[in-house]
């Protein structure tokens, strides 16, 4: 019964993501977790054969053992010549102490930023780290399964691969140039087992100092990356390749290498679409209708590629500047291909990719082209910013300790939102939570260091972002709801409590105005937005979807409640105390009775 339980825990080891966390569980799954076997199956089925010994040399040798090794290569996972050429490229360390001699004895280096940009570069390769025997035991299993006792180690597949498919040529003259390399090529696949290494997992998009330090520097990153993983550059020729020659999955797959479709997937249709709509057309082109684009589309879908949300969302994105043409067609393709799906849902589909916060929205063009082709375009958009978790994420405690709160999606967006739905809309206040929580996070760090302006670890990009985008929901008015006052106590800066005192809460119960807006002093740079079809949309939410007083009700009892809370909490900052006793003074002053009844009834009577 023993044996029997443990093949159980083996099983279900192989699906948890991080096996770390179950190790940590109780000793039998530590000793689960230690096992040859285990961590071989672990690899296999998380990453397939294809890749699994690249991660396994990834996770270090304290994952990868002699014994586990074994179990690898007794399930058959691939070792491909690609694999020992890109092994001893990145195999051992550095000699630390030879390169600070460089640097040290280089008389014309004395500019310290470059010196540290220049061991920041000296970063672990993939491979350093790798035991001798391990490494020791890979060569020779390279030489043994691959049956070439001359093999070229020296050389690099991904390379030669390049060449063989036309790399080089315009898309147009490659064919040829391909078939004639036809033989040489499946021998690399076959004989040699040629398989890229995996594609690089994106990072999480964040408005930090650090993220933008390593886009950048992926972006001029020498090849081969030190962390193993391939570059779009190198999985576009692969990409390309089968474009031109389909059955060439056919051979991967042959060999066991079935992740050839996921790991180059939204290359491959995103291409397939560019050779239909070319970014510059030859003379003789005609743009292909419905038909051709689905015939197209299905042919590489009938070798495991997939339409995703994702390739969808990126097609449209990529003829932004031409959805006028082919926004409808290429919309309609998608919808014959997901034959369940509406247009609507589809579009709605494509919108929540669309948000997503590395784009920058400085043009509309797709949001207004998806926004036309929604049904219900409102709920659709929320529905979109949940899938972000746009809103209040934290209490009142816990954003004091956070490192880091940007806004979910771009401020453009916002920006975009408000305009289209107006400041009543359930949309525009997701939004607007995600913005105040935001500001008031930096407001919070400000205080901690009162000369500090920006807070760690934030860009002066986001600062600037969050701080306006602020200043411009205020300035269309848009409402406080009463479970904003839980965070707005905390704040110091005038910035942001003014627009509660001076802007919402009079609007609300009826007080003049004494600020109409305010200046914004951050530097940003919004979109040009439809104002004939916004005025016509936010007119409609005003006057058919809002009641009259929103959330009226919930303020008088807070207004109560703040009048003995203001006094006795010391946690209320005195900024916030000031503002709330001067718009004390403009109700008690009030001639509205109606005002005067309903706002703070006992202490207007005393």
């Amino acid at each position: 019964m023993e044996s029997l339980y443990n093949e159980l825990r083996i099983e279900i080891f192989k699906f948890v993501d991080t096996p770390i966390s179950l190790a940590l569980t109780n000793k039998k799954w530590y000793a689960i977790s230690q096992d040859p076997q285990s961590r071989a199956d672990w690899l296999i089925f998380k990453y397939g054969h294809a890749h699994a010994l690249f991660h396994a040399v990834r996770l270090g040798n304290s994952f990868l053992t002699s014994e586990v090794l074994h179990s690898l290569l007794s399930k058959n996972a691939i070792i491909s010549r690609y694999f020992i050429q890109r092994l001893l490229m990145h195999f051992g360390p550095y000699d630390e102490k030879l390169i600070e001699l460089k640097i040290e004895h280089n008389v014309n280096q004395v500019d310290f930023d470059r010196i540290r940009a220049f061991q920041k570069k000296l970063s672990s390769p993939w491979a350093s780290n790798l035991p001798l025997p391990i490494f020791t035991k890979l060569i020779t299993a390279g030489y043994n399964i691959l049956n070439d006792e001359n093999l070229v180690i020296k050389g690099n597949d991904m390379e030669l691969f390049h060449f063989l498919s036309a790399g080089p040529l315009v898309i147009n003259q490659a064919p040829q140039k391909l078939f004639q390399n036809l033989a040489d090529i499946k021998d690399l696949i076959i004989n040699k087992k040629f398989v890229p290494f995996p594609p690089r997992p994106k990072p999480a998009h964040e408005d930090t100092v650090e993220y933008i330090q390593l886009m950048q520097s992926r972006a001029h990153e020498e090849y081969p990356p030190k962390d193993g993983y391939e570059n779009s550059r190198q999985l576009n020729v692969i990409a390309r390749a089968i474009l031109i020659h389909p059955d060439l999955v056919t051979l991967w797959k042959e060999i066991g290498y079935y992740e050839i479709c996921s790991d180059v997937n939204d290359l491959v249709m995103q291409g397939a679409l560019l050779i239909l709509f070319p970014p510059t057309p030859p003379a003789d082109w005609e743009r292909p209708d419905t038909k051709i684009v689905v015939k197209r589309l299905k042919q590489l879908i009938n070798l495991g590629f997939k339409l995703t949300a994702s390739v969808m969302e990126e097609a449209l994105h990529l003829f932004e500047h031409k959805l006028n043409e082919i926004g409808d067609v290429l919309l309609e393709s998608f919808q014959i291909i997901h034959k369940k799906k509406s247009k609507s849902a589809i579009a709605s589909l494509c919108l929540i990719q669309a948000i997503k916060p590395e784009r920058s929205h400085r043009k509309t063009d797709l949001l207004e082209f998806l926004n036309d082709r929604i049904d219900q375009p409102e709920k659709a958009m929320k529905n979109a910013l949940e899938c972000y978790k746009v809103g209040f994420r934290y209490n009142t405690f816990s954003i004091k300790k956070i490192k880091i709160r940007s806004l979910s999606v771009h401020s453009n967006l916002y920006y975009w939102i408000l305009k289209k739905f107006g400041p009543n809309s359930e949309a525009t206040q997701k939004c607007f939570e995600d913005i105040m929580e935001s500001r008031i996070w930096i407001d919070l760090k400000s205080q901690e260091i009162l000369e500090r302006e920006i807070p760690d670890h934030l860009t002066r990009c986001a600062f600037n972002a969050i701080c306006s985008i602020y200043l411009e929901f205020c300035n269309e008015r848009i409402p406080f709801k009463a479970n904003y006052l839980q965070y707005l106590t905390l704040v110091n800066n005038e910035e942001i409590i003014r627009p509660l005192f001076e802007i919402s809460l009079p609007n609300l119960f009826g007080l003049e105005l004494k600020c109409n807006s305010y200046k914004i002093d951050y530097e940003y740079n919004r979109p040009e937005i439809n104002n004939d079809q916004n005025n016509n949309k936010r007119k409609y939410t005003d006057m058919n979807e809002q009641p009259e007083h929103p959330d009226r009700s919930g303020w008088i009892k807070l207004i109560e409640d703040l009048q003995t809370l203001v006094n006795n909490n010391t946690d209320i900052t005195e900024t916030f105390r000031t503002n709330f006793e001067k718009f004390l003074e403009r109700i008690t002053s009030s001639q509205n009775q109606e005002i005067n009844e309903e706002v703070c009834p006992k202490r207007l009577k005393q």
